[in-house]
């Protein structure tokens, strides 16, 4: 009797570490189909989040679209980092034209006039596609919303066609770097009336802010593992990173790109989220329009990021 029910405990010990080992990677036999919107060119974590998506198996990147200010140079930048990476075949769309310019990343870049630009508007890409694909496509939106609220405003009754939205913005609980209290977040601080549209649409949200992702500092260590990988893809980012001068980057936008393709490096908080004016995200008392990440695991998400760049042997 003793033996059987150590037996038993033994078994539904293993049995739960397998159910936490499944819920702990992404389900890799079937690709999310992706559409990335993106305010490469400023900070370099943008660049970071297209290379993952483009790389790893369990995403199907269908294009890319390009958000704030200059979005044609920010378009050659992605266009560019997709060619050398051996991906000529994703799209790469421009938003809405505006005033503001790019950082000197777009120095790379320039006079880069590949097939994979398009000349079609990104809403127009996003809304085609999405139609589709019905209820199959996940949008991580890791720039300003100004493409995003642009479609939903234009095109409510696309909504229901999104499979989810993952965004990385907003400031709910913690602010950038140790500040315990909420900050305004850029990318929602770059176009609040988008921000708030995307957020009022009905669509399945999800948002890596800053209490997820302000501690994700891409230490020189890790820096050191990645660049020595000597793929093009990690020598474009080594180059990128040197152009935009910073010491360590943060890795806001991957955050947004792993909890897209299923690896869960954080808890979620199920609320409501508010837009004020000027751009600050506060937890509202309406009904629930977003779960945000929550809790997230530094060390693990870090190590996962060179992982999936490193190819398989």
């Amino acid at each position: 009797m003793q033996i059987t029910l150590l037996s038993c405990l033994f078994a539904l010990c293993c049995s739960c570490s397998i159910v936490a080992s499944v819920e702990a990677h992404a389900d890799t036999t079937t690709p999310v189909k992706v559409i990335l919107d993106t305010d490469i060119g400023d900070d370099i974590d943008d660049a970071y989040a297209l290379a993952a998506l483009a790389t790893v198996p369990e995403c199907h990147l269908l294009g890319v679209t390009t958000t704030y200010g200059h979005t044609e140079d920010r378009a050659k930048i992605a266009g560019k980092l997709l060619k050398l990476m051996g991906r000529p075949d994703v799209p790469v769309h421009a938003g809405r034209h505006g005033d503001a310019g790019v950082g000197r990343q777009f120095q790379w870049a320039k006079g880069y006039t590949g097939k994979n630009l398009k000349p079609q508007p990104a809403v127009d890409f996003l809304k085609e596609t999405i139609e589709q694909h019905p209820g199959e496509i996940t949008i991580v939106a890791i720039g300003a919303l100004t493409n995003i609220g642009d479609l939903v405003s234009a095109h409510p009754e696309i909504v229901s066609k999104i499979h989810r939205i993952v965004i990385m913005g907003g400031s709910v609980y913690t602010g950038y770097g140790t500040s315990p209290t909420p900050q305004v977040e850029w990318n929602i601080k770059c176009d609040p009336a988008a921000a708030r549209a995307v957020f009022n649409c009905g669509a399945v949200i999800t948002v890596a802010g800053l209490e997820a992702t302000a501690m994700m500092q891409f230490d020189l260590e890790r820096q050191k593992k990645l660049f020595s990988i000597g793929t093009p893809t990690t020598d474009a980012l080594a180059a990128l990173t040197n152009l935009w001068g910073g010491n360590i980057p943060t890795q806001f936008d991957v955050m947004a790109v792993a909890n897209a393709l299923g690896h869960n490096f954080c808890d979620t908080d199920m609320i409501h989220i508010d837009v004020t004016d000027d751009g600050m995200t506060h937890k509202g008392s309406g009904t629930t329009n977003a779960a945000l990440l929550v809790h997230p695991q530094k060390e693990p998400f870090l190590d996962w990021y060179i992982t999936a760049l490193t190819p398989a042997k």
